[in-house]
């Protein structure tokens, strides 16, 4: 489990299956694209966006998530 800061100093644990999805979207060239998440991800994802760590946007007529500014903090 990780703790990411957002922008405004609030903390938020991350799970391991949603570092992963964190990873895979500051790892793609530009914005994500949902559509080549699984159904399980793209919950994930959701609740990522619910949390201030992803923004949901829309590029080209597809639904995309771009990682907000954030600030590893720890590991545990």
């Amino acid at each position: 489990m990780k703790f990411i800061e957002i922008k405004g100093g609030w903390l938020q644990h991350v799970s391991n299956e949603e570092n992963i999805i964190l990873e895979r979207v500051r790892g793609h060239q530009g914005p994500l694209p949902k559509a080549v998440l699984d159904e399980r991800e793209q919950q994930l994802a959701k609740n990522l966006v619910n949390r201030g760590l992803l923004t949901r946007l829309m590029v080209e007529g597809k639904l995309c998530f771009v990682l907000n500014d954030l600030e590893e903090l720890w590991e545990s």
